[in-house]
């Protein structure tokens, strides 16, 4: 091998073991060992030539904007209209005329006529006959409320005591038949009340009516009120409180 700096290197190797290299060598390796940092540029050092492209773009809108003013400044002012000289028309004013009212339209008050009303009324129907309300079958009610008018009129006939009379014997409400039974015991002074009373004390089937005629009958002094108790009394079927109240009245009467 014809290299000379390994020739160089093996004659001169025992200079190289004991010779130290120069402090200049030393200072020059240590610099190009430290790591350089590198210097950050702005936009104008890494492309000159944006600022020349910069400058030359202000310098055009510059030379823009004074063209643009200086023309505005030279165009000939529009004449403004002088409207302080121009005539100024009128408009027509329309008179408003008071209108005079009456004195005595002002004073005169405000009156609603009235505003009739239809009423739709009803014909009343008219009420039926006491015998049909007292033969009424399918309502007790409207029985009841037809011995109540007979009681408020506080008459009394042979009509109106055959009716009662009806109606306290054979009447198939008990509060039916004591109201009947009530109306007639208002007239015992009456003596063909007291016959239909004796009569349907014998007949009557409705224990509560033939008690109620039981206590009636010791107001009266009547003959056939009087056998009627008897009849009672002795009746084996006759209802217990019914028998007990007709020997009171018996034993009372001193009829025993």
């Amino acid at each position: 091998m014809n290299d000379p700096i390994k020739k160089y290197i093996k004659r001169n190797r025992d200079a190289f073991d004991h010779l130290e290299p120069p402090t200049e060598v030393l200072q020059r390796l240590k610099t190009q060992l430290t790591p350089v940092r590198p210097v950050k540029k702005n936009i104008f050092q890494r492309y000159p030539r944006t600022t020349w492209l910069i400058a030359a773009a202000l310098l055009a809108g510059v030379a823009c904007t004074y063209v643009l003013l200086n023309h505005r400044y030279d165009a000939p002012h529009l004449e403004k209209p002088d409207l302080a000289q121009r005539p100024i028309s009128k408009v027509p004013t329309t008179e408003i005329v008071p209108v005079e009212k009456s004195v005595e339209t002002q004073l005169a008050p405000k009156t609603e006529e009235p505003q009739e009303k239809t009423r739709h009324v009803k014909p009343q129907a008219e009420p039926k006959p006491l015998a049909t309300r007292l033969a009424d079958s399918t309502s007790a009610s409207i029985r009841l409320a037809a011995i109540l008018e007979i009681e408020q009129s506080g008459r009394m006939d042979d009509r109106l005591r055959l009716m009662l009379s009806e109606s306290m014997n054979h009447d198939n409400n008990t509060n039916v038949r004591l109201a009947a039974l009530d109306v007639l015991s208002r007239h015992l002074q009456d003596p063909q009340v007291a016959d239909l009373l004796a009569e349907s004390l014998t007949s009557q089937d409705d224990p509560l009516v033939q008690l109620g005629i039981v206590k009636i009958a010791a107001q009266l002094n009547h003959v056939g009120i009087e056998e009627a108790l008897f009849a009672v009394a002795r009746n084996p079927y006759t209802f217990t409180a019914v028998k007990d109240e007709a020997y009171a009245i018996l034993l009372h009467q001193e009829k025993l």
